[in-house]
């Protein structure tokens, strides 16, 4: 039963601004339903080589989360450009979810995040 939950996330902080004021960088995190509640999510910086050659990307990144809410076994599933790879691990490996309570089952499902780096112009008003 997985569902992919959209975390409402053009995220600002993965959103900045290139030389050009009309473009912004986004990084778009999607989640797969693993029943655990993100505490919190970090968003992946844009490569500056990627963004200076203008490439964009996807990464798929799987983790478990321990009953403390940190991520463990941290890996890369699918990638569309390795340069995309390390800064996707970094934002997973710094982002928590909720702890359980002892009475809490842990659930053995693996999470997956998938990270789209895209350069998307912007209409300047």
């Amino acid at each position: 039963m997985k569902r992919l939950i959209f975390l409402g996330l053009a995220i600002a902080a993965a959103s900045f601004a290139l030389g050009d004021e009309n473009e912004v960088i986004r990084a778009l995190v999607i989640d797969t339903e693993s029943g655990r509640i993100p505490q919190t999510v970090v968003a992946p910086e844009y490569p500056r080589k990627a963004r200076r050659d203008r490439v964009e990307g996807e990464v798929q990144v799987c983790f478990d989360v321990d009953r403390k809410g940190r991520t463990r076994r941290v890996a890369v599933r699918h990638s569309s450009n390795r340069a995309f790879e390390r800064p996707s691990i970094r934002a997973v490996k710094a982002s928590t979810f909720r702890p359980l309570e002892d009475d809490q089952e842990m659930q053995p499902i693996k999470s997956c995040r998938t990270f789209r780096f895209s350069l998307q112009p912007v209409e300047k008003e």
